[in-house]
């Protein structure tokens, strides 16, 4: 009984369990048996992966991802590169435009410095002519008010002789302009002839540059004119016995010997 029910009937060997063959069991069944491995967790009906299909996707990723890391930081440095030359190129440009300004800046403050210079060295150079000048004219007789030197003669002659002595020293008849001038010529204490007359017209009085005269400082009572008997007295001097120093010209003839004041500008 026993060799009949392990008797192959169908020729197949008992070590190949895949050809078991049995008409009242689902062949699936035997499959599944024969697809069995041990080795599985599960014990699932599993047959072991193949994992060689998979290797060359994951060294494409890698090479993917070095390759995205390696143009990240190629873009990051020519980024920064271009950056960088930016900056510098800025920095050159403020530096150079600095330069630019500071040297003309330079330029035109030794360009100024050099008109002040020379602008000096003449105003030293009339400096010292005027002090040559008035120290000649000093030793000479001459004295200085303002910007102007005045000689008091030491001799009399009449209005028009004394005119032609200043012109000879390159001078004329003194011409009084102000208040302080008059009180400076008064203080001279001299009775003196001055560049005003009025032998032109009469009545009209003028200074020998021909200007006519706005402001005067007459004695009282003056010009008068000499009277109805004395004759003309077209020619004025300075009196300086008189109490106020601004009240002190008196019309006199023209012939009449007097000193006089010659004034040159310095």
């Amino acid at each position: 009984m026993s060799e009949g029910v392990y008797e192959n009937s169908d020729g197949f060997e008992d070590n190949k369990p895949n050809a078991i063959k049995n008409t009242g069991i689902d062949c699936q069944i035997y499959d599944n048996v024969g697809n069995f491995n041990p080795s599985s967790r599960d014990g699932g009906i599993a047959s072991e992966p193949d994992r060689s299909g998979k290797r060359p996707f994951l060294v494409v990723a890698v090479f993917l991802g070095l390759l995205c890391v390696l143009l990240a930081g190629i873009i990051g440095l020519s980024v920064y590169y271009n950056r960088a030359i930016k900056d510098s190129e800025d920095k050159r440009n403020t530096l150079f435009q600095s330069f630019s300004l500071y040297k003309i800046n330079a330029t035109e403050e030794r360009d100024q410095l050099q008109t002040r210079y020379n602008n000096l060295t003449r105003e030293k150079g009339h400096i010292q002519a005027k002090r040559f000048v008035i120290e000649q004219h000093c030793q000479e007789g001459w004295r200085k008010f303002d910007s102007r030197l005045y000689l008091l003669s030491t001799e009399k002659k009449t209005w028009k002789e004394s005119r032609e002595d200043c012109l000879e020293r390159g001078a004329d008849l003194v011409i009084i302009n102000s208040r302080e001038e008059q009180t400076f010529l008064f203080n001279l204490h001299m009775r003196a002839w001055i560049g005003l007359t009025d032998s032109v017209t009469e009545g009209t009085w003028k200074w020998v540059d021909g200007t006519t005269l706005t402001t005067g400082y007459w004695g009282r009572g003056q010009p008068d004119n000499g009277g109805l008997f004395s004759g003309q007295q077209d020619c004025v001097e300075i009196y300086y016995r008189q109490d106020d120093p601004v009240q002190t010209w008196n019309d006199d003839k023209c012939g009449t010997n007097h000193n006089w004041i010659c004034e040159k500008v310095v």
